[in-house]
Formats: structure tokens, sequence, C-alpha cells
């Protein structure tokens, strides 16, 4: 399968929150929430926002939508690339959509100057889990009862970018 990589659009979005739908695991956010990751502009010079978008014959499979926040976190991160979503259809999983995606939004992160990327994932959620292992990310500490639906702890892992 051939996949193409590229910025979502606002035309996107239907398509994007199908993908959410379809994805338990995935932050059920309302289809303003995505409105930021869509767009080029922003109030606050310390945050940017980006979504891409993985398609293979012009059909999206998946996304992924990330922050990155031009200060030192809480963690004493400097400049820190977030992870905020990621999604793949279910019939589409397995073929490296999501290894494509997190290269691409690592890619994105080390372009505007991130200097580590974090993310949450559920600590039930092993094939993620070991996805991101398998990609260099690294335990970083534990959110308990993070999410809901079922309640869930998340686990933080994150990686220094180059």
């Amino acid at each position: 399968m051939s996949i193409e990589i590229r910025p979502a659009t606002q035309a996107d979005l239907e398509p994007i929150l199908a993908i959410a739908a379809e994805s338990p695991e995935a932050p059920q956010w309302q289809p303003s929430g995505y409105n930021p990751y869509l767009s080029s502009q922003t109030s606050n010079p310390a945050l940017r926002r980006t979504a891409l978008i993985a398609s293979s014959q012009q059909k999206i499979l998946a996304f992924a939508a990330a922050s990155l926040l031009l200060i030192t976190d809480s963690a004493g991160h400097e400049n820190t690339c977030q992870l905020d979503s990621m999604a793949v259809q279910p019939e589409a999983r397995r073929q490296g959509l999501a290894t494509a995606l997190l290269h691409a939004i690592r890619n994105w992160a080390a372009q505007n100057n991130a200097r580590h990327l974090t993310l949450e994932v559920r600590s039930g959620n092993t094939p993620a889990i070991a996805l991101y292992h398998r990609l260099g990310l690294r335990p970083e500490g534990r959110r308990p009862r993070y999410y809901a639906h079922p309640e869930e702890d998340a686990v933080i892992l994150g990686i220094p970018l180059p």
C-alpha cells in the first residue's frame, strides 16, 4: 500500500471524526476541538499545532494531532511536542500508518525546534504501547484515572528529539 502523509485541512474533518468514532481508545473530541489543529493561525506564539492525515488512494485512513509548546514544561523539558491524538481505521491497522504518522510528527516537531516528544496512552492499550516502545519512546510517568469510559490510567511516554 502506498501511503501519503499530508497536513489535514478543514475538508478532512468528517473523515477524521469518523476514524475517531471507530477508535474508542482515541480521545473523543467535539468537532470544534480539531479547529486549532486545522488552522495555521494561533493567538499564542509559544504554541503551535498541526494535524496530519495518512491516506492511500485518496482515502483517509488515519490521523494524528500534535501541539508544540515553545517553553519549558512542568517536567523540565524545553520545547515539548505533545502527541494529542492519533487513530487508525480499524481495518487499516497493522499496515504502518501509525508509524508513518509518528515519524511525520517527530519530523514536524524537530523542524519547529522541539527537544522532546511526549504522549499519553491508555495503560490497557498494549498494541499502542508496544508500537511506541519499538519507536523508542520510554515511560516517563503515569496519570491515575486519566481516562473515562472506561476509567483507566494513562501511561506517559516520551523521547528526546535531535
